[in-house]
C-alpha cells in the first residue's frame, strides 16, 4: 500500500527501452525527483512523494532495467547520455516546460549536466550526496578489482562482477548496509535490498561500473561553473559511496547553499526523511517565489 497513488502514469517509448513515470499532485511547479542508477527503482523517494505532492506536482521514474522500466540488451542501452535524454523525455511527456530538478548521487550528476545544458527548462537544481568527479574516489570503492576473480570476498571486494552473479542478493544487503552508517536503519536497508532484486546482476554488469559521468574533473568542473540556477546541495558526512568533499566542491563552483547532515550516510532522503522533506519544499519554495516575483 502506497501513502499516495499517482494522478497520472505512463511510459515513455524509448527506442524500444520503455520508461515509467508517475505524476503525483498538481501543484505548482514541478518538482523531478530522480533516482541514482540501474539499482534502485524511484519508490527510493517514497517518503518524499506524499509530503512534495501536497504543495507541488511531483514526478518521478524508474531508472533503465529497474521497476516498471524496460531493461537494454547492451551497455550502450546505459550510457549516461540515454539516461539524461530518459529525464528529458519524460518532462516533456507530462507536458512540464519547466521543473526543480532533484538528484541523488548519480542522478545528482544528471541534474548539474541537465541544468547546465537546457537552462531555459531547469528552475532550480538540489544535488544530494552528489555522483560527480569532482574529487578522488574513496579508497574502498576502488581498492580492488572490479573484473578480478578472487577465492573469497570479503567487505568491498564484493564490488565485483563475479561476485555480483554469484550472489547478488548478499552484495545489495553488504551494500546497502554501507549506505545506511546511522543506527535503526534497518527498514530503510530491507526496502533497498527488495528494490536491488527488481534489477539483475547482469544488467547492473551492462549498465557498467565506472567513474561519474562525464568521468573528467577538468571538464565537470567547466559544466558546474555553468550552472546559473539556484543550487542547493545536501551532503551526508558519513556517506560510503560518493566523497563528501564532491558535495563541498559542487556548492562552491556553483554558489550554491550546502546543507551538511552530520551522522547522516548516502541515502538521507530515506533515513533523515523529515529534515530532507522540510530542506526540499523550503528551496523550491524560494525557487518559485524568485520565479513569480
Amino acid at each position: 500500500m502506497r501513502a499516495l497513488e499517482p494522478v497520472q502514469s505512463g511510459s515513455v517509448d524509448r527506442d524500444g527501452v520503455g520508461i515509467h513515470y508517475e505524476v503525483y499532485g498538481d501543484g505548482s511547479p514541478t518538482v523531478y525527483l530522480l533516482m541514482p542508477d540501474t539499482i534502485v527503482q524511484s519508490r527510493g523517494w517514497k517518503a518524499q512523494i506524499p509530503f512534495l505532492a501536497r504543495s507541488f506536482r511531483v514526478v518521478v521514474s524508474d531508472p533503465r532495467g529497474n521497476g516498471g522500466s524496460g531493461t537494454p540488451s547492451s551497455p550502450e542501452g546505459y550510457a549516461d547520455r540515454l539516461m539524461i535524454d530518459d529525464a528529458w523525455a519524460v518532462l516533456d511527456a507530462v507536458g512540464a516546460e519547466q521543473a526543480v530538478l532533484v538528484g541523488l548521487c548519480t542522478g545528482a550528476g544528471y541534474v548539474v549536466l541537465m541544468a547546465a545544458e537546457k537552462p531555459e527548462r531547469v528552475l532550480g537544481i538540489c544535488a544530494i550526496n552528489p555522483g560527480l568527479q569532482l574529487s578522488p574516489p574513496l579508497p574502498h570503492k576502488v581498492e580492488f578489482d572490479f573484473d578480478e576473480p578472487r577465492a573469497a570476498y570479503e567487505g568491498w571486494q564484493k564490488l565485483n562482477r563475479h561476485y555480483w552473479l554469484q550472489d547478488w542478493p548478499d552484495f545489495a544487503d553488504f551494500f546497502f548496509g554501507e549506505m545506511f552508517p546511522e543506527p535503526h536503519s534497518t527498514k530503510q536497508r530491507q526496502d533497498c535490498v527488495e528494490w536491488a532484486m527488481q534489477t539483475t546482476p547482469e544488467a547492473m554488469i551492462e549498465a557498467g561500473y565506472s567513474p561519474p559521468y562525464p568521468g573528467d574533473e577538468p571538464e565537470t568542473i567547466a559544466i558546474a561553473e555553468t550552472v546559473r540556477c539556484p543550487v542547493l546541495v545536501i551532503t551526508g558526512s558519513l556517506d560510503r559511496c560518493q566523497s563528501p568533499v564532491r558535495g563541498v566542491r559542487l556548492a562552491e563552483l556553483t554558489a550554491g547553499e550546502h546543507v551538511i547532515i552530520e551522522g547522516g550516510g548516502h541515502l538521507p532522503q530515506a533515513r533523515d526523511p523529515v529534515k530532507v522533506n522540510l530542506l526540499l519544499r523550503d528551496f523550491v519554495r524560494r525557487v518559485d517565489g524568485a520565479r513569480t516575483t
